[in-house]
């Protein structure tokens, strides 16, 4: 008995210090690791864990926990809380975040993701739980095989499963170094594995991450990308309708960014579009009174907004916001910086406030700088137009269109369709219809039915029959529904002769309305002219009933 109690105490000298004994480093590095404590929306919380990678208080853990997390609050070791400020990166392919917390003066313990990668059936040691106790020690281990990814990133396979409270554990190598979190296997039992804590660690906020589902779907205010540009960039392309998250990142690019005039506008016109006016003027006074920054462009800012405001019918005037202020901020815009894109929006203004004589002279004055365009053309022209005045149209119209060279662009079809119907009122039906040609080779094949007729109706003018049949069966292609369009095809055809067509077309027109008097008049006249007296009055004292007047005048001459 003696001999075996004597070999059991032996055994355990050999076996308990393996487990018994952590690395020398284990006591420092453990503060490192911290509890990650996530909230919904419905104050639901749920746990995970990560480490500390810096001194600045940047947390690597993962990405489940936090999906449509509205905060977080982070908790080291001794109990000290951290909220989490924003988030740094995510990847839910890899099942990885990167947080940053709010950090108070004072020392933190953290734990740099190794440069060189770990070798095969080299020995790990997992971190305990942040939870477990101050006697609960590492967990030793070896990788089984270090594969490739993203190119310069290792991910590791270790030789036994792990538990559910080891996940994202820190991992470190025999010399103390961090090489990674821990992740379970996708299957119950099976090996862990260890993702590359160097990967967590360089995850950025990019400009084109503003619209990342993985970061969407993160109700946290995000980290704005790292230069002045691309956070701007990235403002820019922020999806507005989270509003809370959109309005926190504008607020972190201007406390970063104080002289840089966008941040207050981007603001400002985020506050108009939620109607708050007295805020939003707020903040362009606060960008006017702040040094170093320009001051035109905020001028200009508030001026387009008050203007678009005005044109808007369910505008409820906020003080003295009305046109005429719009045209005064433009006006004190462009006495700060004299550019042609605030003589714009002067005539602009002046065009709504139905000064058109000056907008015309601003618009024309346009043409003469950088922003000749044919739309400022077009303005101009429109500034005549609206006042019936002829004079000089036609030459600002043909002015636009020669802003392009032909074949024209997609860009000139709005120029093309503008003089198209100018000429149409002006009595020039052969050029309109040239221009509508024009048009509807551009619009490659989306036009709608009353295009065609109204392009038909101009050829009649023109006498241009064959087209104008073309263009009206078109029309009844598009819209077979429409009665109008019928008769229109049995008049035509009536007027070129071809009767029989034009009684078939006029009755699809009774089809589709019985009470529309014109298809019965046409039919009426198409079977006196074909010698049919009993039918041809039969319809024309329909459409008298119907209230058609011309067709009682026809009845009168029938023999």
């Amino acid at each position: 008995m003696k001999k075996n109690l004597f070999l059991l105490l032996v055994t355990l000298l050999y076996i308990i210090p393996s487990f018994a004994q952590s690395p020398k480093w284990f006591k420092k590095v453990r503060g490192a690791q911290v509890a990650v404590m996530v909230y919904n929306k419905n104050g639901e919380m749920k746990e995970t864990q990560g480490v500390f990678t810096d001194a600045k208080g940047t947390i690597l853990t993962e990405y489940d926990a936090l999906k449509y997390a509205t905060h977080a609050v982070v908790v080291d070791a001794a109990g000290k809380e951290y909220p989490v400020k924003e988030i740094a990166g995510a990847n839910a392919m890899y099942n990885v975040a990167k947080l940053q917390v709010e950090l108070p003066k004072g020392k933190i313990t953290y734990l740099t993701p190794a440069s060189v990668a770990a070798k095969e059936k080299s020995v790990i040691y997992i971190l305990p739980n942040v939870k477990a106790g101050k006697n609960t020690l590492c967990k030793e281990d070896t990788i089984t095989l270090v594969e490739t990814f993203k190119q310069t990133y290792n991910y590791y396979t270790i030789s036994n499963p792990a538990n559910d409270r080891l996940k994202n554990s820190a991992v470190l190598t025999e010399d103390g170094e961090m090489i990674g979190l821990l992740q379970l296997a996708a299957t119950e039992g099976k090996n862990a594995y260890v993702i590359d804590g160097k990967f967590i660690a360089d995850l950025r906020i990019k400009p084109m991450d503003a619209g990342n589902k993985d970061l969407k779907d993160i109700y946290i205010k995000k980290s704005l990308p790292e230069t002045e540009e691309d956070a701007l960039t990235y403002l820019y392309l922020l999806d507005r309708k989270d509003s809370s998250t959109y309005m926190a990142s504008i607020d972190a690019f201007i406390q970063k960014y104080p002289t840089n005039t966008s941040g207050r506008i981007l603001k400002a016109e985020r506050l108009i579009e939620q109607n708050d006016y007295a805020e939003a003027d707020k903040i362009y006074e606060e960008a006017l009174n702040t040094k170093e920054i320009n001051k035109d462009e905020v001028i200009f800012s508030k001026a387009k907004a008050i203007y678009a405001l005005n044109l808007n019918n369910a505008y409820n005037k906020y003080n003295d916001w009305d046109m005429d202020k719009a045209l005064e901020e433009t006006r004190k815009a462009y006495d700060n910086n004299p550019l042609p894109i605030y003589t714009q929006q002067e005539a602009n203004c002046l065009f709504a406030l139905k000064r058109y004589d000056e907008a015309q002279e601003k618009y024309i004055s346009l043409t003469k700088t950088n922003l000749r365009s044919a739309d400022t053309f077009l303005s101009a022209a429109q500034c005549q137009i609206v006042q019936n005045k002829e004079e000089g149209v036609l030459a600002l119209l043909d002015s636009a269109l020669a802003c392009y060279s032909k074949p024209y662009p997609v860009t000139a079809a709005n120029a093309i369709l503008i003089r198209a119907d100018y000429l149409a009122k002006a009595g020039k039906n052969k050029d309109a219809v040239m221009g509508l040609n024009d048009y509807e080779r551009l619009a490659s094949g989306k036009l709608n039915a009353n295009f065609y007729y109204g392009r038909e109706q101009l050829e009649i003018k023109c006498r241009m029959y064959p087209q104008a049949l073309s263009d009206i069966e078109k029309a009844m292609s598009i819209d077979s529904k429409e009665p109008l369009y019928y008769a229109e095809a049995a008049a035509l055809n009536y007027r070129i002769g071809q009767f029989d067509d034009a009684i078939a077309y006029g009755k699809k027109a009774i089809d589709l309305d019985e009470s529309f008097s014109d298809p019965y008049r046409i039919i009426g006249v198409c079977y006196n002219q074909k010698g049919n007296k009993t039918e041809a009055k039969k319809y024309l004292q329909k459409a008298v009933d119907l209230g058609d007047t011309l067709a009682s005048g026809i009845i009168d001459k029938i023999k």
